[in-house]
């Protein structure tokens, strides 16, 4: 079929703008999770402990949860396009920044700036995507996850490249300047897509009609919504429960070798390709639906990894656990943007994702002290109710 020139066009309309908001949140990962990786380098230059370095990594994840609800408000006020703009700007300063620090305490300072820049993101791109791709906003927002899933696990290898050739600080100047260039594409992006415009236009219109169009207590008032959000908070603590202590489980209660255990934990991330198939297939057969057969998957695949033994058995088991996390993000993203009001839609995810990010903070904590006072299997174990416990209310609400 020959494309028309009015077609061509609006296919690389479409593509520019996916392309440029899922590469940004690329460089969020990058960012967030450049930090481990050079923490020693942090503690021979600056001459500071694990616990400093931990401080700064938790006041990091903080900044970022604590931003989206102020975010999302702000893109229900001013347009979804300018808060993601805005964010980008923040955090490529703040990278620069990071890399001219002269003491821990400006490092320090940086590292909270970049999550505060980089915290808005999400909670913007997931309803500007939905808003603008409403026949298969859970294709898309997989294929933007996928992506960011991809800055995460890219972030060692690009500390371990620079700072075999350059000092530590190239780090943040690589991510700086990628950042920069980034914002400009999505600022061009937006600015030929006269629907993008359109969108954040009827947005703000609705919210500043007197009649008042929906508001936040309205919505969080909603029984099955609330339902929902409790879902979305058991998957958020489960998930963080597994990332922070998969290969340390492997290695010590399975007896893996530090290097299987570590290629397990890379396989783990690498299923972040499943998610541009569920999010897909949410669209089409339901999202409460795939839901449910996820939540299944991750209670499986954990059960899975307390009786299995050997490498391979729990290679697969992994492989598992990581279809069930990984697949459901774009459709819970997809199935939140379906039962938000368009008006309220950034202020309400963006308490949805403070709740998430919060209380997901504290599940390494939690596990990190059951195993260490019962021991890792009953810690996995209790992930593996929460997903089951998450899974249970999900079918509920089908």
């Amino acid at each position: 079929m020959e494309l028309s020139p009015n077609r061509a066009t609006d296919v690389v309309r479409t593509y520019h703008l996916v392309a440029s908001v899922s590469l940004l949140w690329f460089l969020v990962q990058f960012l967030r999770f450049v930090f481990p990786p050079l923490f020693e380098t942090f503690q021979s230059t600056y001459g500071v402990s694990n616990t400093w370095t931990g401080v700064l990594f938790s006041l990091l994840m903080l900044s970022y949860a604590a931003v989206q609800f102020p975010a999302g408000l702000l893109g229900d006020r001013v347009g979804l396009p300018t808060v993601i703009f805005a964010g980008s700007a923040v955090f490529t300063g703040a990278a620069l920044l990071a890399a001219v620090s002269p003491s821990f305490l400006l490092l320090t300072g940086a590292a909270m700036l970049i999550g505060i820049g980089t915290g808005p993101h999400k909670t913007v791109a997931i309803p500007l995507l939905s808003q603008r791709y409403t026949d298969h906003p859970g294709r898309v927002l997989g294929v933007m996850d996928t992506v960011g899933q991809l800055g995460g696990m890219t972030a060692p290898l690009v500390v371990v490249a620079l700072t075999s050739l350059f000092v530590w600080q190239s780090v943040f100047l690589f991510g700086a300047i990628v950042s920069g260039i980034l914002a400009v594409l999505f600022y061009w992006a937006v600015g030929t897509d006269s629907t993008i415009e359109s969108v954040s236009l009827s947005t703000d219109r609705r919210t500043d009609q007197s009649d008042g169009g929906t508001s936040y207590q309205s919505v969080f008032a909603d029984r099955t919504f609330l339902m929902f959000v409790f879902v979305t908070v058991c998957f958020t603590f489960a998930w963080n429960g597994v990332a922070s202590f998969l290969p340390l489980y492997l290695s010590a209660e399975k007896g893996l070798s530090t290097g299987v255990a570590g290629l397990l934990y890379s396989l783990l991330f690498a299923m972040t390709f499943s998610q541009t198939v569920t999010g897909e297939l949410g669209d089409r057969v339901g999202k409460l639906t795939v839901s449910a057969g996820l939540f299944a998957t991750m209670s499986v695949g954990l059960g899975g990894l307390l009786i299995a033994e050997s490498p391979i058995a729990l290679g697969v088991v992994t492989v598992v656990v990581g279809i069930g996390f990984h697949g459901f993000r774009p459709v819970r993203d997809a199935y939140l943007m379906e039962v938000i009001p368009d008006d309220v839609s950034g202020g309400t995810l963006g308490g949805v994702r403070t709740l998430m990010t919060g209380m997901g903070a504290l599940s390494p904590a939690m596990i990190g002290l059951l195993s260490d006072t019962v021991g890792f299997a009953p810690a996995f174990g209790i992930i593996g109710g929460t997903t089951v416990a998450a899974g249970g209310v999900t079918l509920l609400l089908r």
